[in-house]
């Protein structure tokens, strides 16, 4: 099974039919708004996982920014959505793909609305798989090399973060994956990915080349002998 996702990315441009010149907020009956149409969008498709895919396979679609508007009292010609889409099977994410489109769109139209454009990253990125053998081989025993535990952590649940080494595992047998960090004594650093308040700790650094030359070494001594 992956254990990281199939994903894209996309871009929404959502555009007010101009039918009148006013869009004013003083009346806004007389103008057609397309940040509440943007907010409508992501109601909606807060519905595309939970109502439309089955609860026994694992999806999400989130919009992660919504770009629109430049002063307080008037309302904007164009609403920018951004966000991702990722799924475990490669039909599943076809078939968000898919629906998220007539969501979008039908949203639009419903609100007086068009849907400039939406588009997705050029190539969908595929799972990350590990090669069982080189697992096996090297990964199931870089535990022994620097955890405490002497052993990897497995994680509990497959991940839903998207990897470019997806791609190499596509054409090379290849193994991921992740080196822990967060134990510094002197400062917070055991915050997410990606939260405002990350902090790598670099004492982990030196771990994480030892432990590459290492794996590089084991695998001359194991080619030099076949």
């Amino acid at each position: 099974m992956p254990r990281l996702p199939f994903s894209y990315y996309f871009i929404s441009f959502i555009t007010r039919y101009c039918l009148f010149a006013i869009s004013t907020l003083a009346m806004p009956h007389k103008a057609i708004d397309p940040i509440v149409t943007a907010s409508s969008i992501i109601m909606n498709l807060q519905t595309l996982v939970s109502r439309t895919i089955s609860p026994f396979e694992s999806a999400v679609c989130s919009i992660s920014a919504i770009n629109g508007g430049a002063a307080f009292n008037i309302i904007p010609e164009k609403v920018t959505l951004k966000g991702t889409i990722r799924a475990f099977q490669e039909t599943t994410l076809l078939s968000l793909k898919e629906k998220l489109n007539r969501i979008v769109t039908n949203t639009a139209t419903s609100h007086g609305c068009s849907v400039d454009n939406i588009i997705y990253s050029p190539d969908h990125y595929p799972p990350l798989i590990n090669d069982t053998d080189l697992y096996r081989t090297f990964s199931s025993n870089v535990g022994a090399l620097l955890s405490k535990e002497r052993c990897v952590r497995q994680l509990e649940y497959p991940s839903m973060a998207s990897e470019d080494f997806s791609f190499i595992g596509q054409h090379v047998p290849s193994t991921f994956f992740f080196l822990g960090q967060g134990s510094s004594d002197s400062f917070k650093s055991d915050y997410g990915l990606h939260h405002p308040k990350f902090t790598l700790d670099e004492d982990v650094l030196p771990l994480g080349v030892e432990l590459h030359a290492n794996l590089a070494l084991r695998a001359l001594k194991k080619l030099t002998k076949q």
